[in-house]
């Protein structure tokens, strides 16, 4: 009816159907077109991410090529331009074969990355701090330390090392404390390590780094291209903390009571020792992200780190842990993490070890000094 009232009143259905079909086709035109458009940017968008995945695989192959293990340095230094210039070259030079080209420039990095990822570390001339690897016994609640370091540590004098035999008995662990050693306001560069205090006033001090070489010095880049070892020393406070107070300018350092139970202590304790007993038979590389002086630690800790999403950046950079040690409980949270470390930080005129008669004595001044 609605038809028939529309011709009644002069509307031409006949003249109005090409414009329709007129509107149609151009606006499906529009669509495919709007389409089309859309495919090439996103073509556009994947080419541009791919340049960008290349670009950044060569040149973290460079990095592997120039800290790779047991080359002369004359070798990677060369060798980790030389590939990268190459590699850049070749796949982005407009000439022919582009493809082919691009498929052997892939095909260089895959078997660059196979051969990086198969590597293992190698035996080289260590510091004399570093030279043995700490192992241990387990007998019960025996645990007994070989190559327990206890090193003396004098300003402006070289380490006189010395290796030693430690036993202690598990059933008397009776508290732990978490250290850190902040490096100014550069909070990626902050050491983190760990105390383990027994019922006879002795304490076992940890802490994860990675193994010098004779006249090296730790370069935290290398962390990142498998070339450092991962080095756990265990020994005496006046030792491994020592040794960062015996300096012109005394490095800054807080020491933190954790809050767990003896059972999860003595968890962590035999986790830390079975990593020292794994390193010392299969030595493996020290990371900068997975397994530096905080991440190694955090893996071995209780299951309370389970919960921490990886996206949460304090599991990843020590200068950021604490108000997430505070926020799982593990260290007092009554007060913020800048007043708690002020609270915590070591104070001026700690005596030298050396003026005490054991080591007990030491860390006992050390924590009067503290409070």
């Amino acid at each position: 009816m609605g038809i028939n009232r529309l011709k009644k009143h002069g509307f031409n259905f006949s003249s109005f159907t090409p414009c329709l079909k007129k509107s149609v086709a151009l606006l499906s035109h529009k669509i495919r077109s709007g389409e089309r458009t859309t495919i090439r940017i996103l073509k556009s968008l994947l080419r541009i991410i791919g340049h960008m995945l290349f670009v950044g695989a060569t040149l973290y192959a460079g990095g592997a090529i120039h800290y790779w293990l047991g080359w002369p340095g004359w070798v990677r230094d060369f060798g980790a331009v030389f590939f990268v210039g190459v590699c850049l070259f070749y796949w982005f030079i407009p000439w022919q074969h582009q493809r082919i080209r691009r498929l052997i420039c892939l095909s260089f990095l895959a078997v660059l990355f196979i051969a990086y990822f198969a590597k293992t570390p190698i035996e080289r001339t260590w510091d004399p701090r570093h030279e043995k690897r700490v192992t241990a016994v387990i007998d019960g609640d025996l645990v007994t330390f070989s190559n327990f370091r206890d090193a003396v540590h004098r300003i402006d004098e070289p380490a006189h090392v010395r290796w030693t035999t430690r036993t202690v008995d598990l059933s008397t662990l009776q508290s732990a404390e978490l250290i850190m050693q902040p490096f100014g306001s550069f909070k990626a560069l902050e050491h983190v390590m760990m105390s383990f205090a027994f019922a006879d006033g002795r304490h076992v001090a940890v802490s994860m780094e990675a193994r010098r070489i004779e006249g090296g010095k730790f370069d935290a880049l290398a962390g990142f291209f498998r070339h450092d070892e991962l080095y756990p020393v265990i020994g005496t406070e006046r030792d491994i903390l020592g040794k960062r107070l015996a300096q012109l300018t005394p490095s800054e350092m807080q020491i933190y009571p954790l809050k767990a139970t003896p059972e999860v202590l003595r968890t962590y304790f035999m986790r830390i020792v079975d990593l020292a007993n794994h390193v010392e038979e299969k030595p493996q590389f020290y990371s900068t992200i997975t397994d530096s002086c905080m991440t190694t630690l955090v893996k071995l800790a209780p299951e309370v780190f389970d919960k921490v999403p990886l996206s949460d950046i304090r599991r990843w950079i020590p200068g950021y842990s604490l108000s997430l040690l505070q926020d799982l409980g593990l260290i007092d949270n009554s007060l913020p993490p800048e007043a708690n470390a002020e609270k915590h930080r070591l104070r001026s005129g700690i005596a030298s070890p050396e003026e005490f008669p054991d080591d007990p004595s030491w860390s006992a001044a050390l924590r009067q000094v503290n409070q």
